[in-house]
């Protein structure tokens, strides 16, 4: 693969993008953000911080679902439910035949379901595509499975963008939130610093400073969706904590001092005033 920086594969599996341990992902930097140098020291020595979960398994296969449909695919030739034939005789997703099927399904391109997860894939599909501002996203995207390769303040990372369009880059989020409370997850999952590291890789392969536009449908009934834009001034810190994270993940691997100066020391816990006041008004 050429070694060039910036560099721009498409086609890349995920699996061989996440092999590319050289370059940071936004991932493994919002963990160090949150987590500090004793996640940074466990990733570093090949562990994963986050196994997955169901919640992680749906997302992703929605948007295996979705770019699979940027590239013009039908949504429902897409999802395959097991026929009775290669299920256990009580109906379990178990046994020869129905792994021999699954095998069958992944080769064409299909997610292997029952139909309550066909139903909620469908109709969340359905429901993205009746958004005006998510279908635009869709139907502008001329590139998926895009990996990017550069370098921001010198230090190399890496990131792969749900869709790609001429002029900009946009995001799909599955969330379980309700609208009014969804800002939790925009801070509790990184999604601003993942913007701002994801414009500096559009700019470096050559496109224009942009926002980029978070496409959220939610996973739970009744599967709505909305497109937002994160608060400029949100993402503006959220970059100017990304150059810290990373000029701090420098530093402890040249250095191999991943723990604070008081590691191992007896400290004071540190209680926030609102949860003091808090407390204090559960008493009275």
């Amino acid at each position: 693969m050429d070694s060039s920086l910036p560099r721009k594969v498409v086609g890349m599996s995920n699996a061989d993008y996440h092999a590319q341990n050289d370059f940071d992902s936004r991932s493994f930097i919002w963990s160090v953000h949150r987590y500090g140098g004793a996640a940074q020291k466990f990733m570093d020595d090949g562990h994963s911080l986050f196994a997955g979960n169901s919640a992680t398994s749906l997302g992703s296969d929605f948007d295996e679902l979705m770019m699979k449909v940027c590239e013009g695919r039908d949504v429902e030739s897409l999802l395959a439910v097991a026929p009775d034939s290669v299920l256990a005789k009580d109906g379990r997703r178990v046994g020869t035949a129905y792994r021999d099927w699954q095998e069958q399904v992944a080769a064409a391109g299909q997610i292997p379901c029952n139909e309550e997860y066909r139903f909620k894939l469908a109709t969340m599909a359905e429901n993205l595509m009746a958004c005006p501002a998510a279908r635009k996203c869709v139907e502008e995207t001329t590139e998926t499975q895009v990996s990017v390769f550069f370098e921001t303040n010198g230090h190399p990372v890496r990131v792969r963008p749900d869709g790609c369009t001429p002029t900009y880059w946009w995001d799909l989020k599955t969330t379980s939130a309700n609208w009014d409370v969804l800002y939790r997850s925009i801070f509790d999952y990184g999604y601003a610093m993942q913007e701002a590291l994801y414009v500096r890789g559009a700019m470096a392969v050559g496109l224009d400073w942009h926002r980029m536009p978070f496409v959220f449908v939610r996973s739970v009934p009744p599967y709505d969706c909305h497109t937002f834009w994160l608060p400029l001034d949100v993402v503006e810190e959220a970059g100017k904590q990304l150059d810290r994270t990373l000029e701090l993940i420098r530093l402890r691997r040249l250095t191999g001092e991943y723990m604070p100066a008081d590691h191992g020391e007896i400290t004071e816990l540190s209680i926030p005033q609102w949860a003091r006041k808090q407390e204090e008004e559960v008493v009275l």
